[in-house]
């Protein structure tokens, strides 16, 4: 199970390491998402994390099947609809990010998954199926191949947060 990364907080010297919602929002925006990261002192939690992970599961995408994707892996191959709200739909998962990017409070860092690659429109109707759009505010995307550290298993990086000029 992953450590608990809430009590990893920035220090006042490393503030600027902690991203804005307008600059989540800008690299998002302007393709610039390699600039979003996690702290530093999550980076190290995540560091020692993944050693023991790979140790005992092997790999990633192991360890997230045996725990928090299980649904995933015990689904016959073909029986999509398992997971489904509607025909049609990609099964998914939504998930906190147990080692989120450096934001500030306010935000929330989700992920997600998915066993196949899913469409911006199919995202977009998930998010607003499930969060008021008057109330909240996200912004999303994937992370380049070259940065993913979980490739063979489809997600989505989802940042939410409330609306600054909702009631």
């Amino acid at each position: 199970m992953p450590p608990n990364t809430s009590s990893v907080l920035p220090t006042v010297e490393l503030a600027d390491e902690v991203f804005t919602w307008e600059e989540v929002c800008h690299y998002v925006q302007s393709n610039q998402i390699k600039r979003i990261h996690r702290h530093p002192s999550v980076q190290v939690v995540y560091q020692q994390w993944l050693t023991e992970t790979l140790r005992t599961y092997g790999t990633i995408e192991d360890y997230l099947l045996a725990t928090k994707l299980a649904p995933f892996k015990t689904a016959v191959a073909d029986d999509d609809d398992a997971f489904s709200a509607s025909a049609g739909s990609p099964p998914v998962i939504l998930l906190p990010n147990d080692f989120p990017y450096s934001v500030e409070r306010g935000i929330d860092h989700q992920l997600l998954w998915s066993k196949r690659l899913l469409s911006e429109s199919f995202v977009e109707h998930f998010l607003r199926d499930h969060y008021d759009a008057f109330k909240v505010e996200w912004v999303y995307f994937v992370n380049p191949p070259e940065v993913q550290s979980v490739k063979k298993l489809p997600h989505v990086h989802i940042f939410l947060r409330n609306r600054q000029n909702a009631a």
